[in-house]
């Protein structure tokens, strides 16, 4: 298997637990369901709070949107379609910005964490790493 190839099946399992962890989040949230927190102990606030979703849709909803559609674009990839690594890199590119922002919500406004926006937020930076990664060692493979 090339090199390459590699790379997006690393985004494309990222991809896949981010699509579990967001929508085990969307679906019990959404059901008004207590959802367990471990280690943060802070996932009732966060999910509760007045910044968990936008126009009335769980965030955790666009969340899921996201990661199949990086999935999907890492396994274009796979089968020789790498132009679909630059929408993917335009996709985790945003998402990373408003990670970000969700970020800052739980630290300084919310002031509570969640466990599975913390995971949820390691796997957009590490998708975001893979595609800075790949863009850097093989930019011909996103032009095929």
């Amino acid at each position: 298997m090339r090199k390459a190839a590699w790379l997006s099946v690393g985004i494309a399992t990222l991809a896949f637990v981010g699509m579990v962890d967001a929508s085990y989040v969307a679906l019990h949230s959404s059901r008004g369901f207590l959802i367990p927190c471990g280690l943060a102990g802070g996932c009732d606030q966060v999910l509760n709070s007045p910044y968990a979703a936008v126009a009335g849709i769980p965030v955790a909803w666009f969340g899921l949107a996201f990661y199949l559609t990086t999935a999907g674009c890492a396994l274009f990839a796979l089968f020789g379609f790498g132009q679909a690594l630059r929408l993917s890199f335009v996709l985790v590119s945003l998402a990373l910005g408003f990670t970000v922002y969700l970020f800052y919500l739980q630290a300084f406004v919310i002031r509570a964490f969640c466990d599975y926006c913390l995971l949820s937020a390691l796997l957009v930076t590490l998708i975001f790493v893979l595609h800075l990664w790949s863009r850097r060692h093989f930019p011909r493979e996103q032009e095929t």
